[in-house]
């Protein structure tokens, strides 16, 4: 496990300088290791969730640069990274293999036939059998860990600290993250400010991001995260009719129902659970797009966008 004690040097941070946050888990956190189906907390996955928010923050359109700069915080084969991470379990942080909870349902109609689905499970597709149930084990909420920095090199402190802030505030760990699972709490951590710029080639911070945040304050994870998921849900289905897929395969492909087996990109919309200081819990949703990969389609990637936000702030009443 990521927080053992096996091999732990300490001499080797003597005169490095330490940084240290409680985290607890707000959402189911399916983080897997050596074995995909088992859940454990893994340094390298942190690092590779910080290198995520890193470029959504800090990266360029000059890969050769961007790439340089990474490997100077990150490391590469060539050469170490300006930091390192220990985790140390505060809870038991037991992995389990088991149905969560349904949240809202909506019916789905197919072949004539009419079922109720759950949207917990609709987020979570891929990490659940409709037949046999969830094949991945998860970390579930309310546990807790502590995360230590331990820093080589002082130019690149805020930047990691920055990149840390924003995954806690708008990403997670593990898998689905996009559809708010591992989602994190730090007390008293404070998000970083607004950021613009011009738009990427890939997932970063612009003057086209957008923050949706005016959702209800209720007293579970599964309340909020059904909240996020119905009005996701509803307005990526309100772009185009049933059964159609040409608007719907610009927010993100593949789509399993069309059996397209071309190109990828996952969305630019990032679902995200917040604990607040009362104990209640809200969402939000980041929508953070990219230059579309394909020009001829670019106008028609914003204009689907836009629908789609003017159809959140409808449903969930606006942003901020």
């Amino acid at each position: 496990m990521a927080e053992s004690k096996k091999n732990f040097c300490i001499s080797r941070f003597k005169g490095v300088e330490q940084r240290e946050y409680e985290v607890e888990i707000i959402t189911p956190l399916f983080l897997g290791g050596a074995d995909p189906q088992k859940a454990e907390l893994r340094i390298p996955s942190i690092k590779g969730a910080l290198r995520f928010w890193w470029r959504a923050l800090y990266g360029s359109d000059d890969l050769k640069d961007m790439k340089k700069r990474e490997s100077e915080i990150f490391g590469s084969t060539e050469k170490k990274a300006g930091f390192d991470i220990r985790v140390c379990k505060i809870t038991d942080c037991y992995p389990k293999l088991a149905d969560l909870p349904k949240g809202e349902k909506f019916t789905v109609k197919t072949k004539g036939k009419q079922f109720k689905l759950g949207i917990i499970d609709y987020l979570a597709f891929g990490l659940r059998d409709f037949r046999k149930g969830y094949s991945k084990e998860y970390i579930p909420n309310k546990n807790k860990f502590k995360i230590l920095f331990y820093y080589r090199n002082q130019d690149y402190k805020l930047e990691i600290e920055n990149s840390f802030k924003t995954l806690v505030f708008h990403g997670g760990l593990g898998a689905k993250t996009r559809n708010g699972f591992g989602s994190l709490y730090v007390k008293d951590l404070k998000p970083v400010g607004k950021i613009g710029k011009e738009l990427k080639k890939f997932s970063s911070f612009s003057c086209e991001t957008i923050l949706f945040k005016q959702f209800q304050k209720l007293d579970s994870w599964v309340d909020s995260l059904s909240e996020l998921g119905m009005v996701y849900r509803d307005a990526r289905l309100s772009v185009e009719p049933k059964h159609q897929y040409r608007k719907r395969l610009l927010i993100a492909k593949p789509i399993v129902q069309t059996g397209d087996t071309g190109s990828r990109h996952a969305k630019p919309y990032f679902l995200h659970v917040n604990k607040l200081a009362d104990g209640k819990y809200q969402g939000q949703i980041l929508f953070m797009p990219y230059q579309y990969y394909e020009p001829v389609r670019r106008k028609e990637y914003f204009e689907t966008c836009n629908r789609i936000n003017k159809k959140i702030i409808q449903l969930s009443g606006g942003t901020r």
